[in-house]
C-alpha cells in the first residue's frame, strides 16, 4: 500500500468513521437519490458497491432492486464496515454481503459478475483511482451499468470556489489532485462506455456519471 493510500486508510479507521453518516448523509443524500433514480437499476439486480463505507448508498439501491436483488459492498475500513453491519442488522436487510478488501486489488473477484457497479465519494480519494475503476468494470457484466458519483474541480466561474470545496473535503481525504482526477475519470467513462450521462450539483463541485459497458 502506498504512503498516500495508507493515510486515507488511517482517516477512515479514525474519528471520521464515528460521525460519517451525520455529516455526509445530510449533505449528499439528495444527490445520491437522484443518481440511483436516474439509473436503470431494477428489481432483482446484483449491485457491486466499491467504497461502500457505512452503507449510505444501500437504502437508495434497495428501493430499486427489492428483496430479490443483492448488494455486495466492498471497503477497506474495518470501522466503516462495522457501521454498515449495524445498519444492516437494524434494518433487517438480508440481501447484503460485505467484504473487507482493497478495491485496487479487487480485479475479477466475483464468481458471477454484477449487473451494476457503483462507487460514490470514493474514486477521488484513491491515488490508484484508474486501477480501482477498471477493477469495478472487470466485476460487472458486459452491457452492465456503471454509476460513479464524486467531487470534482468545478470549471468556469465556479472554479474560483474550488479552494473552498477542497478545504471542506480535506478532512475526508479530499485534495486538489483527487478532484482533478475526477475530471479525468469522467473523460475515461465518456470515451470507453456507452449511453453516458453526467449531472452536476453544488456549484458544479459534485457530479454523478452513469454509463454502460
Amino acid at each position: 500500500m502506498s504512503f498516500k493510500a495508507q493515510k486515507i486508510k488511517e482517516i477512515y479507521e479514525g474519528k471520521v468513521a464515528k460521525k460519517y453518516d451525520l455529516s455526509m448523509n445530510h449533505f449528499f443524500a439528495r444527490m445520491k437519490r437522484k443518481a440511483f433514480n436516474d439509473s436503470s437499476l431494477k428489481n432483482g439486480d446484483c449491485v457491486l458497491v466499491f467504497c461502500c463505507g457505512t452503507g449510505l448508498d444501500f437504502p437508495h439501491i434497495l428501493r430499486k432492486i427489492g428483496k430479490n436483488g443483492k448488494i455486495i459492498g466492498v471497503d477497506f475500513s474495518t470501522e466503516m464496515l462495522k457501521k454498515a453491519k449495524e445498519k444492516i442488522r437494524k434494518n433487517n436487510w438480508e440481501n447484503i454481503e460485505l467484504i473487507e478488501a482493497d478495491i485496487t486489488k479487487y480485479e475479477d473477484k466475483l464468481d458471477i459478475k454484477a449487473d451494476v457497479g457503483v462507487c460514490t465519494l470514493g474514486m477521488s480519494i484513491i491515488p490508484e483511482y484508474k486501477t480501482a475503476y477498471y477493477n469495478l468494470l472487470s466485476n460487472v457484466k458486459k452491457q452492465g451499468e456503471i454509476i460513479i458519483g464524486d467531487m470534482q474541480l468545478a470549471t468556469g466561474w465556479h472554479a474560483r470556489l474550488n479552494p473552498f470545496t477542497i478545504f471542506l473535503a480535506k478532512r475526508y481525504g479530499g485534495t486538489y489532485e483527487g478532484h482533478q482526477n475526477s475530471l479525468e475519470l469522467y473523460l475515461m467513462m465518456k470515451k470507453e462506455l456507452t449511453e453516458v450521462k453526467k449531472r452536476e450539483f453544488f456549484i458544479k463541485a459534485y457530479y454523478y456519471c452513469i454509463g454502460k459497458q
